[in-house]
């Protein structure tokens, strides 16, 4: 638990209305948000209080992200005059850097290992050119955001969801701040010289945050993913100057894997209680909901990941 002043700040909310992966339209709110890493926090999500006085004045919605929780919690409530909307809980994974790089291994079986060593070798042994290089250093930023980006316009999140690598110089500018403050570690695999995976981590508190990763899908068979987070690995437990790797919200079976340990978390929001903030939090809810049951219905006809791969190469 943190002894710090918590930290509210203002923020540009918007709520996404998606059925699946297709972004339907978006909502856009005055919002106030708490700025701490959940390692801080406590597992009482009304703890640090949320300043709901501010409903009433600029701010028309409240936002917790990541605060863990001891349990599942009831999805609309009202509280101190404030309609309360969790709006997702999920597991949260991370990975702790402590100790050294062979006993995060041992988490794994021998047979998980042995597959892990042989396809990073097999990687490696392609060619003097293959090889994953780290970028921490502000005159390093430009070629990072360069190298990346060309990865990053080939993959599904940036064709699907817009959500690859910024590649505009504001973004850039970002990425150079960190660096003088040491707050960023950045990584891209290669091979013959040509980028093709990357992953780039902002530093908060001595915790690296899993933000922006991807890699070119015509190299799937090599899994440069994998490659690329074991060697990721490799170099911080080598270095010992972080607490943890975190890989933030979401439930991906590549997270699971590469994890040390996980908290339930949840995602909550105190809208001002108006009708206009309780259509637009029952209709995201209603359509949240739709997308699941349509989600379940597909995985029940055997059809969710034909229908994934579909829509990603639409």
């Amino acid at each position: 638990m943190s002894t710090r002043t918590p930290c509210w700040e203002p923020v540009p909310f918007v709520l996404a209305y998606r059925i699946g992966e297709i972004t339907l339209f978006r909502t856009q709110w005055r919002g106030l948000a708490l700025h701490e890493h959940f390692f801080d926090l406590t597992t009482d999500p009304n703890e640090p209080h949320p300043p709901i006085e501010r409903l009433r004045k600029d701010t028309e919605v409240i936002i917790t992200r990541s605060h863990p929780v001891r349990e599942s919690l009831p999805v609309l409530t009202m509280q101190g005059g404030a309609l309360r909307y969790v709006m997702a809980q999920y597991t949260r994974y991370y990975t702790e850097l402590t100790g050294d790089f062979d006993s995060y291994l041992a988490k794994f079986s021998a047979k998980t290992r042995n597959t892990l060593r042989r396809k990073v070798r097999r990687f490696l042994e392609l060619g003097n050119a293959c090889a994953m290089r780290e970028y921490k250093r502000p005159e390093e930023m430009e070629e990072f955001q360069r190298l990346a980006g060309a990865v990053s316009v080939l993959t599904y999140q940036e064709k699907l969801f817009d959500a690859g690598l910024p590649l505009g110089p504001e973004f850039l500018g970002e990425l150079i701040d960190l660096a003088k403050l040491d707050s960023v570690r950045a990584y891209v695999l290669s091979i013959d010289g040509r980028a093709i995976a990357y992953l780039c981590c902002p530093v908060v508190n001595g915790v690296l945050l899993y933000s922006y990763l991807g890699y070119d899908p015509s190299y799937g068979h090599l899994s440069p993913g994998t490659v690329l987070q074991y060697l990721v690995f490799e170099t911080l437990f080598g270095q010992k100057a972080f607490r943890a790797f975190d890989f933030t919200e979401g439930q991906g079976e590549h997270k699971k894997f590469f994890a040390t340990q996980k908290t339930p978390c949840a995602d909550i929001c105190y809208f001002r209680d108006a009708a206009s903030a309780r259509f637009w939090v029952g209709l995201h809810r209603g359509v949240g909901g739709l997308s699941m049951v349509a989600g379940r219905a597909l995985e029940t006809l055997g059809m969710k990941s034909v229908v994934k791969r579909f829509l990603r190469r639409l």
